[in-house]
């Protein structure tokens, strides 16, 4: 019976029932919409992590600790031999979607035929590998990472930053949108003639001359690093593309190449790499198959560590908790606004309804009933607020989606599109549906008080 009394009460005066509900839904759809936003980013900037990395990661025991200051002490020294225990374990074998090796190494790369030298930041991948794992989308949001573009050029291809191209002076061979060549100083054009000496150098080595005069075509870089003996050693690679990479330092940087050019170069016919990236079909599951796989690995003997990536690579963490503390603070001041409307609304209603109030009480109804109804008003109130903030928030997210609208999160190179996942997430659209409606309830709890202890003769007076 409350309930039905309670529902009339607001339809009795609708138009600040319809006020206080919009105001709380207003408030919810700010909530919703920004939670949408912030459940994209977990999901978006995971997938984009995981389709460039994968979900684990391999590394030799204390390479993430010492590896830095001397990769070449701590890469996995048969990785062939742990993707072998790995996947010969049956239940892995149907958890992993894909197992690759990747090389990390620098050195110098260099251009002949511009005069252009820049130090590298190199990483050896199989592009077929990596190119299923920028396919993968374990939480089916639609994102999709473009290919490598190496898999179907030749082995010495390889792909450099933007400002690795713009550095080396081959954005116009490379024909890269936005990306110019450094002028060339009228003084350094007229000393062409040094460039002649060092090629009458090396004229009677056939492959030192082929390096220094490269080839029509694509341009062609000369990549310089020492082996793990500590040799100096140097490949020939044409450079196939520009690509943007997430920071400018390693734009600047960036050359990907073929897993076996990195492997020639490093370490010659030697079965090294610096890591093992592991890419898991069921996200959920990335825990207990990181679990299984150390087992395998201790079991094997091969003094390696399994990673989940957010060990190995801090960024996702960083830019989640960024906006999870964004989205804390705006629903902090959101709650405080609904209190507010909702304490006011409550209060100004039971100035208005003092002499139903007193009439209540006189024909014999007690006063948990007076607080009952008016906490019952309130509850419906937020209940219909948490409807139109559901309803208003899942329109206003589909219109948002359907526009396609692309960011750039501080980890990719690539965009993402914008996604308000509202429906998407249950739980939030729950969690803030039943926050609403316990603000408003709490919200009227003080002056509800207030209302069940008015003096019956009093406010059948002032009324």
């Amino acid at each position: 019976m409350i309930w039905k009394i309670a529902f009339r009460n607001l339809v009795k005066n609708a138009r600040r029932s319809v006020t206080t509900a919009l105001a709380i839904g207003v408030g919810g759809v700010a909530a919703l919409l920004l939670g949408g936003f912030v459940t994209s980013i977990w999901f978006g900037v995971q997938t984009s992590i995981i389709q460039e990395q994968g979900n684990l990661q391999v590394y030799r025991e204390g390479y993430l600790e010492y590896g830095a200051a001397n990769p070449e002490d701590y890469t996995i020294l048969d990785w062939t031999a742990a993707a072998e225990a790995i996947l010969s374990d049956p239940g892995l074998a149907e958890e992993i979607t894909v197992l690759t090796p990747r090389i990390d190494l620098v050195g110098i790369a260099g251009n002949a035929q511009t005069g252009n030298s820049q130090t590298f930041v190199g990483r050896g991948i199989v592009p077929q590998d990596i190119d299923r794992m920028r396919q993968w989308d374990g939480w089916h949001i639609g994102d999709a990472a473009p290919a490598t573009g190496l898999a179907g050029a030749g082995p010495d291809s390889v792909i450099v930053g933007i400002g690795m191209a713009r550095l080396l002076g081959v954005c116009e061979a490379l024909a890269v949108e936005g990306c110019t060549d450094r002028p060339v100083p009228a003084a350094d054009a007229d000393a062409g003639g040094e460039g002649a000496d060092y090629a009458d150098l090396v004229a009677g080595d056939a492959e030192l001359a082929a390096i220094a005069e490269g080839g029509p075509g694509k341009p062609v870089l000369n990549l310089m690093a020492a082996t793990s003996d500590g040799v100096p050693n140097i490949v020939r690679a044409t450079i196939d593309a520009a690509q943007p990479q997430s920071v400018r330092a390693l734009d600047n940087a960036f050359v990907m190449m073929s897993f076996d050019e990195a492997q020639r170069l490093l370490y010659g016919d030697r079965p090294e790499a610096t890591a093992l990236m592991i890419q898991v079909a069921d996200p959920d599951r990335a825990d207990a198959v990181k679990a299984r796989i150390q087992e395998v690995l201790d079991t094997a003997g091969l003094g390696l560590v399994a990673y989940h990536f957010t060990e190995v690579d801090p960024t996702f963490g960083r830019i989640f908790g960024m906006f999870g503390f964004i989205f804390v603070v705006v629903s902090t001041v959101l709650a405080i606004v609904i209190v507010f409307t909702i304490v006011n609304t409550v209060s100004m209603n039971i100035v208005e309804r003092v002499k139903e109030i007193g009439t209540i009480r006189a024909i014999g109804f007690r006063r948990s009933f007076v607080r009952r109804m008016f906490l019952a008003e309130s509850a419906l109130t937020g209940l219909f607020g948490a409807a139109i903030a559901v309803s208003l928030a899942a329109g206003l997210a589909a219109f948002v989606n359907a526009a396609a609208v692309q960011w750039t999160p501080p980890s990719n190179a690539t965009p993402l599109t914008v996604r308000l996942m509202v429906l998407e997430n249950p739980l939030l659209a729950g969690s803030v549906a039943l926050a609403l409606t316990l603000i408003a309830v709490v919200a009227s709890i003080l002056p509800t008080f207030r209302a069940s202890r008015l003096n019956i003769v009093e406010s059948l007076q002032r009324a």
